[in-house]
């Protein structure tokens, strides 16, 4: 049944399957059915398929949506509330019912309410009086709509359906009857963002986990020329041309300071991909439970991120499980083996100068399908270090003096190297020369032998790894 009550269009009805609740439908604009919106409802849908205690906010982007005009984005609010709403009431809150409306919000946010659904059960008597659910289906497309904002939102969208509803409806006032939760869905362009928002219900709150996407800042021309080669061919390659043999898991160990973290940046770049860095103090919680629940939903925000590479750095925290001294480790390493199995899953690097403790079903093939060993830089690469940390403190080196350095630097890391010169350029004013690269090097202690033994342990978990390995670990007369 419809009316027509001062130039806005009401509809009533009641669903086919739930025929116990009553629906009535006022639009301010004629609604234009549109089934390409189907799959935002399912989207929507999604949040309905559990009892909802807290209110939620639910981001979704796209760069159709300023295709589709406010007439046919206005459908949503019949089928939601036709057949979702109902079945949700029904199987949820049965004593509620839900008010749901479609608005726009512009650039000088002006608010317009297109549509609003009143579903409720039996007759639209007392309705003031009963316990409300608010549904805000928002556009707005260059701006973040906050939770504050739905109290305004909800009493407009009162105020349209109650002054509406004065013709069939009775005891129907302008204060809005009690709100006990909302769903809040915004409408936004797609766009780049610099982070990836989560929100997991616990209780009667939200925790709220961001996690940084930022762009690498080292490329392919920051590594040695022996492993940049291999790289290219076994794992950008195939990536980029999406074959279906690419990897999908990289390992890469060595000692500290040899370039490990600039590598993975390196990959990255050359793939064309921002970095998402996983950290345990993103997901780890003292609660019993939450850190696997947190790290869950944390996983599965990052597996639907197409364009970024997922870094575990220094990723010594995931253990064997068999040194593990807490239930909660072992269930955190049995939530990545599930993730990094995932077919879905984007790249996924893992760095650490440990890789004896890691848990060994992480690095198998399948999860982890190229290993890359970094040992302590050659003699060409040591040059080739300095000259790019000299230009990076705007520094000007002469050639004999790139040679000192490289002979001046054996069994030394990138790291150390770049700390060399940024001593020297402190003792020489910036005019680095022999005495001041001389004086800077008599400040570092470094035990060959030592360094020497952790070279050729690394070359030993090499020929461990049963899989697929890049190596870049020069002889003891290429670092000489």
């Amino acid at each position: 049944m419809s009316h027509n009550i001062e130039h806005a269009r009401i509809v009533t009805f009641t669903p086919v399957k739930l025929s116990d609740y009553k629906i009535a439908v006022v639009e301010t604009a004629p609604v234009k059915p549109n089934l390409k919106i189907v799959n935002l409802v399912n989207i929507i849908s999604k949040d309905l398929s559990r009892p909802i205690n807290i209110n939620i906010k639910h981001v979704i982007k796209s760069k159709n949506f300023a295709k589709i005009g406010d007439d046919e984005l206005s459908y949503i609010v019949y089928l939601m509330s036709s057949s979702i709403i109902p079945l949700y009431l029904h199987n949820f809150d049965p004593q509620l019912q839900c008010i749901t409306s479609y608005i726009t919000m512009s650039r000088d946010e002006t608010i317009t309410i297109h549509t609003v659904a009143l579903v409720t059960k039996k007759n639209f008597k007392n309705i003031g009086k009963r316990s409300t659910v608010f549904i805000a289906i928002v556009k707005a497309m260059n701006r973040n709509i906050k939770m504050k904002m739905v109290k305004q939102f909800y009493r407009m969208s009162w105020n349209l359906l109650a002054y509406k509803l004065r013709g069939i409806a009775d005891d129907v006032d302008s204060t809005p009857p009690q709100r006990v939760y909302t769903l809040l869905v915004q409408l936004s362009s797609e766009r780049e963002t610099n982070v990836i928002e989560i929100s997991i219900p616990e209780f009667n709150e939200a925790i709220r986990v961001k996690i940084p996407i930022r762009k690498p800042q080292w490329s392919l021309n920051d590594i040695p020329p022996k492993l940049r080669n291999d790289i290219e061919t076994v794992i950008v390659r195939p990536i980029l041309a999406k074959a279906s043999y690419a990897p999908k898991g990289i390992l890469i160990t060595g000692p500290p300071g040899v370039g490990k973290t600039v590598s993975a940046e390196a990959i990255s770049s050359a793939l064309k991909m921002r970095i998402v860095e996983l950290r345990p103090s993103t997901y780890r919680s003292m609660w019993y439970g939450l850190t696997e629940k947190i790290l869950e939903e944390t996983l599965q925000a990052v597996k639907r991120k197409k364009d970024v590479t997922v870094l575990l750095d220094d990723v010594d925290f995931l253990i064997g499980r068999h040194l593990a001294i807490h239930e909660t480790h072992v269930s955190e390493i049995t939530i990545f083996l599930r993730f990094l199995q995932s077919e879905e899953k984007p790249l996924v690097i893992l760095t650490t100068n440990t890789p004896e403790l890691l848990d060994p079903a992480l690095v198998r093939p399948g999860r982890i399908d190229v290993v890359m060993l970094m040992g302590y830089p050659d003699r060409e690469f040591r040059k080739y270090i300095a000259m790019k940390s000299a230009k990076r403190y705007g520094l000007e080196l002469k050639p004999h003096i790139i040679d000192l350095i490289a002979d001046a630097t054996r069994w030394f890391t990138h790291a150390e190297i770049d700390a060399l010169i940024r001593l020297a350029a402190s003792k020489s004013e910036g005019n680095i020369h022999e005495d001041a690269i001389m004086w800077a090097r008599q400040r570092f202690t470094i035990n060959e032998s030592i360094r020497k033994a952790i070279q050729d342990r690394l070359r030993w978990f090499g020929e461990q790894f049963q899989g697929i390995t890049i190596k870049y670990v020069p002889s003891d007369s290429e670092i000489m």
